[in-house]
């Protein structure tokens, strides 16, 4: 009996292993998962490498599109229709209007291209991908997802070794966001600033 348990645990470590992803394989099963998805809804959440947390309400649309409402903390809101980006805070009654040129094609799915994955790992929710690229702004990016492939958390880590993590909750998928829900309209009363990373 003692022989046949080992026998058959034997068995499944090697067919797991047989069919276990790839880290190539796992990115390309993300990459048609997030370009197969129009658009994203739910919380996010992103912590510093300081400790410092911002949380809030997302809506994304493919490809380049996204709206952010931060409830903590509370008061700013930061939108992109691809070709402009908003910062606007309540608190100071001031939006920022950055220029983002015409917009980015790829999405989410886009943003690991040009990396090697150096590891893939499934777990009981999901799976880890890890990936890295010295020639990148962040040499080393890891996407936790869930079993279909769907983003849980993005962490990204850059040259000086701090890293950011994006983590994603209450999602909904295929919700009906209109595109003009993105082209931001700051109160009459607020002060502008065009452009502010272009100052000198």
């Amino acid at each position: 009996m003692k022989k046949a348990l080992i026998a058959c645990i034997a068995v499944y470590i090697m067919i797991s292993y047989l069919y276990a992803l790839t880290g190539e394989e796992a990115v390309v099963r993300f990459q048609q998962k997030m370009r197969s998805i129009n658009t994203l809804s739910g919380t996010i959440s992103w912590t510093t490498s300081n400790g410092f947390t911002y949380t809030g309400t997302f809506k994304y649309k493919a490809p380049d599109k996204l709206y952010v409402n931060l409830t903590a903390p509370g008061g700013k809101t930061i939108v992109t229709n691809g070709k402009k980006l908003w910062v606007f805070d309540k608190s100071s009654n001031v939006c920022g209007v950055q220029d983002v040129g015409e917009g980015y094609s790829g999405g989410i799915a886009a943003m690991v291209s040009g990396y090697n994955a150096i590891l893939a790992s499934q777990g009981p929710n999901g799976y880890t991908i890890k990936l890295r690229s010295f020639e990148k702004a962040y040499p080393e990016i890891v996407i936790i997802t869930d079993a279909n492939f769907l983003l849980k958390k993005l962490i990204l880590k850059d040259k000086n070794g701090d890293s950011t993590s994006y983590t994603l909750s209450n999602v909904i998928t295929g919700e009906n966001i209109p595109t003009g829900y993105f082209d931001f309209k700051a109160p009459t009363s607020a002060q502008s600033v065009k452009n502010p990373l272009n100052i000198q």
